[in-house]
């Protein structure tokens, strides 16, 4: 039993040397700045943001990722949290438990308590398909069930500034990893969505 305990820890810590360092290259370099022109009412029926002529590249791009991505929504500062925060509670609470009505959308779960020094909106992960997860999270999913931020449908990029969308790419050896990445950086970063 040593044995395949002593191997298993061998083989995560030539894992994480080897993300350590896609880190390092891929640091700074992987932001999309999400403005005003992402948050339109056509996105949310009539045109896919996927393919429209103002972001097609982008998404173009990320849909090629086909691996572990870990990520994060970094405010412009931490000014307006606490008006960041009242706006998406008012939010959840008009679309809470409301399965049945047109406007229904899941969103992320949050602590009671947040932190007012924090520039982080919230931290994730996923295994696969960052570009799905990223239209999800802007609220233009054609599933309503799944949990995320909804960002269209409450934040006003008029009001709060522009949100940065950071992320890094693994190799898929990283696939179970990025679970313990995610909570330590959301443990660091302090986001004000998110449960962690």
């Amino acid at each position: 039993m040593n044995e395949i305990v002593e191997n298993s820890l061998k083989q995560a810590k030539a894992t994480l040397e080897k993300a350590h360092k896609r880190f390092c290259e891929q640091e700074g370099n992987n932001v999309i700045e999400l403005n005003s022109n992402y948050f339109h009412m056509d996105y949310c029926k009539v045109r896919n943001i996927t393919t429209c002529e103002e972001h097609v590249n982008i998404f173009q791009r990320l849909k090629n990722i086909r691996k572990p991505v870990l990520y994060w929504f970094e405010l412009e500062s931490s000014s307006r949290n606490k008006e960041i925060r009242l706006q998406y509670e008012k939010y959840v609470e008009k679309v809470r438990w409301k399965y049945k009505e047109p406007y229904y959308r899941n969103t992320a779960s949050f602590k009671k308590y947040f932190s007012k020094e924090s520039t982080t909106l919230y931290v994730g992960k996923v295994q696969t398909y960052f570009w799905g997860r990223l239209v999800t999270h802007l609220g233009y999913s054609v599933s309503e069930k799944t949990a995320s931020m909804q960002l269209f449908h409450w934040y006003d990029v008029s009001r709060f500034g522009n949100i940065k969308v950071k992320y890094i790419v693994f190799d898929n050896d990283m696939k179970y990893l990025i679970t313990a990445l995610e909570k330590e950086l959301a443990l660091e970063l302090k986001p004000l969505i998110g449960r962690y």
